[in-house]
């Protein structure tokens, strides 16, 4: 087969919003959070940087749509909890995994704000589990927060620094803090003794 017959002729293929992701994560991924910007993108892609605002109005939208990637692909494949205590400590264990394998999104995620849409859904995936123990509001968002907090200083220090712990410290770490829940919660009596 000659070369003008492997190539293909016409448009060259279209950008879109996934392809746009997909550049600026490899850049995160090889490069850092201080390589995404709309120039590296626009130029990985071929395509001049003005192009990217037809996709994402700013970059904090571009960075917000990388770690709402992050987070959807952190879902568990595994099978159903049997409690909310092990619902909670599996979605954890997920993100977790997620960002020690891109430490720039636990960066983000301390530094920035983030409040699109499917980043609301992940949070309200997370409050419904605390939720589902007939807990007041105020209690499922401060339970979250703070088992959040964890995972993202944990995440942080364990890809600047190296695991302080054993490979379970993280896990070990969470049970405490569910555990804790657990009892502040008044879910279950005996769980901190």
């Amino acid at each position: 087969m000659s070369a003008a017959a492997e190539t293909p002729r016409g448009r060259p293929q279209l950008l879109d919003a996934e392809r746009v992701v997909n550049a600026a994560l490899e850049l995160l991924d090889t490069e850092g959070l201080t390589a995404v910007t709309f120039r590296r993108v626009s130029s990985e892609l071929g395509v001049s940087h003005m192009t990217l605002y037809g996709y994402f109005p700013s970059k904090h939208e571009l960075l917000e749509a990388l770690v709402a990637r992050t987070l959807a692909e952190s879902q568990s494949s595994g099978g159903v909890a049997s409690s909310w205590h092990e619902a909670l400590l599996h979605r954890m264990r997920d993100i977790h995994a997620a960002l020690l394998k891109r430490p720039g999104i636990a960066e983000l995620l301390v530094t920035r704000e983030f409040a699109g849409p499917s980043l609301v859904q992940v949070r309200e995936q997370l409050l419904d589990i605390l939720r589902s123990t007939g807990c007041a509001e105020a209690e499922a968002i401060d339970g979250i927060s703070v088992v959040f907090n964890y995972l993202l200083g944990d995440a942080m220090v364990e890809t600047r620094r190296g695991r302080g712990g054993s490979a379970a410290s993280f896990e070990r770490g969470m049970r405490y803090l569910i555990t804790g829940l657990r009892h502040d919660l008044s879910l279950d009596p005996g769980a901190a003794s």
